[in-house]
């Protein structure tokens, strides 16, 4: 008996002892992570855990960064510690929902406030996501349920193999442009300067909203109702709350936004803190997704905020640009105007190219170039052009550079179907001017087997799905580009890094 005890237990270690050192190794490696955009939760957890006294906490995605001022809440809302803690849907709600317990006390305020997303309307979980976020974080198991610790220990292996391959080529992600670790401030607020919405036409096709049921899953309400719970247990009120949301991307009318509301309101164990249709905002407030605001934005959704937060608080408020009387009371928060949004397409200047021929593929750079402009057809929408499909005579190319213009104006998009039909295509060479990819614009390229990008400072500049770029082609796309930082750690093409690969030009 005690034979077969003592093989049983050598058995085990000898399954376990494999993992055991790879955890050891890769935990005893520097923080890989430490300059992208999901290590900032360290620090917020950090804010959220030694914050002292009566707090004001906000649990959700990458909006809260983006949206708020947390100055000028203190500012306006006396007696408390505002932390942020809101940082990447990615991560999932969930998430922060479990990991903002380690400190909520006695009359906090917490607020809730998931993007009106599938995605964070559920309880969604990334664990290679969430393990990146966490590297180096001394506690980073304990807030967790055991559901996800077990996830995050099935996934380790693949965090655990990425992390020594960027050790061993030393060349830890380090992201370019705003998606960084040190775009936030002590708040937890994105403080870099944003002056204006920067997506072609104001808007993100990749990313409409809908406000129906599916954003209604009973798994996620009950979730939700069970930490409402334990905040209420811990002596703090809650409220729930929406992101804001660019006009331009819904898709459901007044009646429809206001019976969401009141659905929710019903499944929901605690109230709503703003009105849905106030965080509904006009395009120009926002930055690059129809979740995030530009500087602009972030005071006038704040000044939204504080004056709900007054009304459930029964203090006295202003409603903002409301001038000093002279009878001492505070005047409200300044609101700045809608900043003009710059016009992304427009007409374009081409070069001239007088001998004709096209160019090199292997010479390309991504400048402008309307080399294959008659291969495919054009819509107009607003003042640049989207590529809508290839021409039945060209559908046999086997690579292409997307035109740069048509009729004297810019193409900025691929719409869905751009490719439909090009079963022999192999390499699409994307330039500068094209600023979305939307779903399904490669769909039916069976024989794709890269995208070429060129934009080396930064690639979060350009709109993709999160999900589903590649789906209905070759399933073993790689994505080529000239410089990692620009788009490995940061937003936009996260969910791809898997299929990055370097080239030189």
């Amino acid at each position: 008996m005690k034979k077969k005890v003592i093989k049983f237990v050598a058995f085990i270690l000898i399954l376990i002892l494999p993992f055991i050192v790879l955890f050891l190794v890769t935990e005893l490696i520097e923080n890989q992570y430490r300059n992208t955009f999901v290590a900032e939760l360290e620090n917020k957890c950090g804010r959220l855990n030694g914050a002292k006294g009566k707090k004001i906490v906000f649990v959700g995605g990458s909006s809260l960064p983006f949206g708020l001022r947390s100055d000028l809440i203190e500012q306006e809302i006396e007696g408390y510690t505002v932390v942020n803690f809101g940082l990447y849907a990615t991560l999932g709600t969930k998430v922060m929902m479990d990991l903002s317990k380690m400190n909520i006390d006695k009359g906090d305020i917490v607020i809730l406030a998931p993007e009106l997303n599938e995605q964070t309307y559920s309880l969604y979980f990334n664990p290679v996501a969430l393990e990146e976020a966490l590297d180096g974080f001394s506690f980073k198991y304990k807030y967790l349920s055991l559901q996800d610790n077990l996830s995050l220990f099935y996934n380790y292996y693949k965090f655990a193999f990425k992390k020594l391959e960027y050790s061993a080529r030393n060349k830890a992600p380090n992201p370019t442009g705003i998606y960084r670790r040190d775009s936030f401030n002590e708040y937890g607020d994105i403080s870099v300067n944003r002056e204006h919405n920067i997506m072609v036409n104001g808007v993100d096709p990749n990313m409409y909203v809908y406000t129906d049921g599916r954003l209604l899953g009973q798994s996620f309400i009950d979730y939700v109702n069970d930490y409402v719970k334990y905040v209420v247990g811990q002596g703090a009120s809650i409220y729930f709350n929406f992101s804001p949301t660019n006009q331009l991307a819904l898709k459901s009318s007044k009646s429809a936004r206001q019976n969401f509301q009141n659905n929710l309101s019903e499944k929901l164990n605690c109230n709503i803190l703003c009105n849905i249709e106030d965080c509904i905002i006009n395009e120009g407030y926002f930055y690059d997704t129809n979740f995030h605001l530009n500087s602009a934005g972030a005071v006038y959704f704040t000044n939204t905020i504080i004056n709900n937060l007054k009304r459930v608080l029964n203090l006295d408020y202003s409603p903002g640009n409301t001038p000093d009387d002279g009878s001492g009371d505070k005047p409200g928060i300044e609101i700045p105007d809608i900043p003009e949004m710059p016009d992304w397409g427009g007409d374009i200047e081409i070069p001239d190219n007088p001998s004709g021929e096209k160019v090199d593929f292997d010479k390309y750079k991504g400048e402008i170039n309307v080399d294959y402009v008659d291969y495919f057809n054009y819509r107009l929408v607003g003042s640049s052009y989207q590529i809508t499909g290839v021409k039945d005579e060209y559908r046999n190319i086997e690579e292409v550079i997307v035109p740069s213009a048509y009729a004297g104006k810019t193409v900025t998009t691929l719409a869905p179907g751009a490719f439909y039909g090009c079963t022999n295509l192999k390499r699409i060479h994307i330039g500068l001017t094209i600023r979305t990819l939307e779903s399904g614009c490669f769909r039916g390229c069976i024989s794709l087997q890269g995208i070429y990008l060129y934009d080396s400072e930064d690639g979060s500049k350009m709109s993709i799905p999160q999900i589903g770029l590649f789906d209905d082609c070759n399933r073993n796309v790689k994505v080529y580009i000239l410089n990692f930082h620009a788009y490995e750690g940061g937003y936009t093409w996260d969910n791809y890094k898997d299929r990055f690969e370097l080239f030189e030009r």
